[in-house]
């Protein structure tokens, strides 16, 4: 007696499913997930696409045999907001006489914690860190009451990788909001997307096969691809802050309280954590720089300095590459009080690509 049909039907599909599994991978190209810097708008929603482009950035690696590529790994700032993909510093410098290839995989609000992670899982996906540029930013040393989290994104990928460091900061990401899973149901929901989910090639390319399917349609109907940039990159000088310059976050992000420069500070522990990870490695930290003009009224007080002078001396006593970039950029060149209009982008890559190749 023959097979019946709806088990005929049962083992097209799984066969099917495998085929997908072993080959969609290979049947992309880096170009089909990743242009120059990561897609906020499916990231944010998706962070297992972090994992995809880094999977398919490594095999555009071993495919066209790269040697001494740089990753860049930060905030918004080296993401390059408010601006398009083709409007960020590894574009402009990678048009430098003898750059290498510059993947960069900054993501908007990153954290210290979110960035020692993100090397955590360029390891998991055989992506070599021997030359690193990472941003931080005066904001990531003032005291977290309890915001921002130490680690914005990556939570689950912390723990992942390194349990240890994901229990010491727990207490800070709980009084933030974090809510790991608790109960059975919560933590098999959990193990449902975060570990099984991931692991199926349809379900962590899906993102980028709906992208792709959108794009194709648009180009058949002659339709424009939208602009890929996040926000408004007029100069500053040409936009109304009004409500902005009393928000209270953005006040609290240049407090004078002094910063305390020890393991007691969850970014120091993960600087620290930063600075083992790369120790023989050629690795550039950039202090991200502020609209003076702007901001006059905070970057001013002394204790503002002091707490400047605290990073420059903690850096200073580190076996990395360092750069302070406050004051070092033209306030004309600021799109609001620390993003730059695409000028100023070209600028600063520019000043990172000259502070590059100064060092060893």
């Amino acid at each position: 007696m023959g097979e019946p049909a709806v088990m005929k039907s049962v083992k097209y599909v799984v066969l099917f499913l495998l085929i997908i599994q072993f080959l969609l991978p290979s049947g992309l190209r880096l170009s089909n997930v990743y242009h120059n810097r990561l897609d906020y708008d499916k990231v944010k929603s998706n962070l297992h696409d972090i994992g995809a482009v880094m999977e398919q950035i490594q095999k555009e690696v071993k495919r066209k045999d790269l040697k001494d590529y740089i990753v860049i790994l930060g905030d918004s700032i080296l993401f390059g907001s408010p601006g398009n993909s083709n409007q960020v510093i590894n574009a402009y410098m990678e048009q430098e006489q003898g750059a290498p290839a510059i993947f960069n995989l900054s993501l908007p609000a990153n954290q210290p914690g979110d960035i020692y992670t993100m090397m955590l899982m360029m390891d998991r996906y055989g992506l070599s860190s021997d030359n690193l540029i990472l941003n931080i930013r005066y904001a990531s040393f003032i005291e977290r009451d309890p915001y921002p989290s130490a680690v914005f994104w990556l939570q689950d990928e912390l723990r992942k990788y390194d349990r240890e460091a994901y229990d010491r900061v727990l207490p800070q990401l709980k009084s933030a909001g974090y809510k790991p899973p608790s109960s059975l149901y919560d933590r098999y929901k959990h193990m449902l997307h975060e570990q099984i989910m991931p692991s199926l090639e349809l379900f962590r390319y899906q993102d980028f096969i709906k992208k792709g399917i959108n794009y194709n349609y648009k180009h058949l109907v002659n339709e424009p691809i939208p602009d890929d940039a996040l926000g408004d990159t007029r100069p500053w000088k040409e936009k109304d802050f009004a409500d902005f310059m009393t928000d209270e976050s953005l006040i609290n992000s240049f407090s004078d309280k002094a910063f305390v420069m020890t393991e007691e500070s969850p970014d120091i522990y993960f600087l620290n954590k930063m600075i083992a990870h790369q120790k023989g490695k050629r690795t550039l930290f950039l202090l991200s720089g502020t609209n003076h003009e702007m901001m006059s009224e905070y970057v001013t007080k002394p204790g503002y300095k002091m707490n400047l002078e605290l990073i420059d001396r903690y850096m200073a006593n580190q076996p990395v590459g360092y750069v302070n970039l406050e004051g070092r950029m033209s306030n004309d060149l600021f799109t609001d009080h620390t993003h730059f209009i695409p000028a100023g982008y070209e600028e600063l890559a520019d000043v990172i690509w000259t502070e590059w190749n100064r060092r060893p």
